[in-house]
């Protein structure tokens, strides 16, 4: 099972090696897509994981159990198609190709597997018909 993992852990939290922890005792493929400590010390990450589903299911209760707020995510970004105008702008700027435009019928398509989080699609959207669900720093 391959999937996306977010998490939100306090200031209490920061320094604790989680992506260590899933590797090591739960045999998780880890990919870190983006990673965020603000100036308050709270800390947000998203993950790329792979694993068996009962892994998966076992880390995301050991990290609850810690006190980091974890969830699984099936897409990064939602696209409002009734807001989208099919310009293509966003897919201009999506380096690993998770927004494109193509035959037959034109239209955007989003493939959530290959989205990464960056949001660089979010500000060119002339129709702001994308949104993140996993927020952007602040600086």
């Amino acid at each position: 099972m391959k999937t996306k993992l977010y998490m939100h852990f306090p200031t209490k939290l920061t320094d604790t090696p989680v992506t260590y922890e899933l590797i090591k005792h739960f045999d998780l493929k880890v990919n870190i897509l983006k990673a965020n400590i603000d100036f308050n010390m709270i800390g947000t990450i998203l993950y790329d994981v792979e694993g068996s589903a009962q892994a998966i299911a076992e880390a995301i209760t050991y990290l609850k159990n810690l006190g980091l707020d974890a969830e699984l995510i099936a897409t990064v970004i939602t696209i409002d198609e009734n807001r989208c105008t099919d310009c293509g702008l966003c897919t201009s700027v999506c380096g690993v190709k998770a927004l494109a435009i193509g035959s037959p019928d034109w239209k955007l398509s989003y493939d959530a597997d290959k989205c990464v989080g960056c949001n660089h699609c979010i500000p060119v959207c002339p129709s702001r018909a994308i949104s993140g669900l996993v927020p952007e720093p602040v600086l």
